[in-house]
């Protein structure tokens, strides 16, 4: 099966975007879908559709398994914890917001991923065709993300992409164990997310602070 190199960059593309950009506490659901998404077609036209399924399936299993996480423990922790999404590096107030950083930072990944592209060589199709530049890109994304971290969820969702996109590279180059290793791979998706779903259920259960007698 011929690839389209045009569509599948495209895919990956709007999938870099939005890991990029998201934020909120469903941060973590929403990129892990776009990166499955947009590597789906890549791993679908060089390993085929068992590749896709373990790249949705983990994405999935994210969106569903981090809002159980963030219902369970606000059932049943007892001690209120950190909220993911209030910055722990930096303030609140900047010149450039967080967003404008991982924007710029995320043009800067694009040359890079051309480059590994069609320079690396992992996998023969890969280096013939240039098809793993889609997970280089969000994986380069991802790692871009997790070095401009502010909060919690920011590195959550930094290593969930990175699992899916090394998930992808390694179907790819169609390494040894590929199934499972790729799978084991994309299994950091849904940890990051019950983990960052985990943190925000025990911080809603924070007392609210005492009322002052007027």
């Amino acid at each position: 099966m011929e690839t389209n190199e045009p569509l599948l960059a495209g895919a990956a593309f709007l999938a870099a975007v939005v890991v990029t950009v998201v934020d909120g506490r469903n941060a973590v659901t929403y990129a892990s879908l776009a990166a499955a998404l947009g590597l789906a077609p890549s791993v679908a036209s060089l390993y085929g559709a068992d590749a896709a399924l373990v790249l949705l399936a983990a994405a999935v299993a994210a969106a569903v398994l981090g809002p159980v996480s963030r219902a369970v423990a606000h059932r049943v922790s007892w001690m209120a914890g950190m909220d993911p999404t209030v910055p722990v590096v930096g303030g609140t107030e900047g010149l450039f917001g967080p967003r404008s950083i991982r924007v710029a930072t995320a043009v800067l990944v694009l040359p890079g991923a051309s480059w590994l592209s069609f320079n690396i060589p992992l996998g023969s199709a890969s280096t013939v065709s240039g098809v793993l530049f889609p997970a280089a890109l969000i994986w380069g994304c991802a790692g871009m993300r997790l070095l401009t971290a502010r909060t919690l969820a920011d590195i959550a969702v930094g290593v969930a992409v990175l699992g899916i996109a090394a998930a992808a590279a390694w179907f790819i180059c169609a390494g040894v164990d590929t199934i499972a290793t790729a799978t084991t791979a994309a299994a950091l998706a849904p940890g990051a997310a019950i983990t960052a779903g985990w943190l925000r259920g025990r911080h809603a259960i924070a007392p609210a602070p005492p009322q002052v007698a007027s």
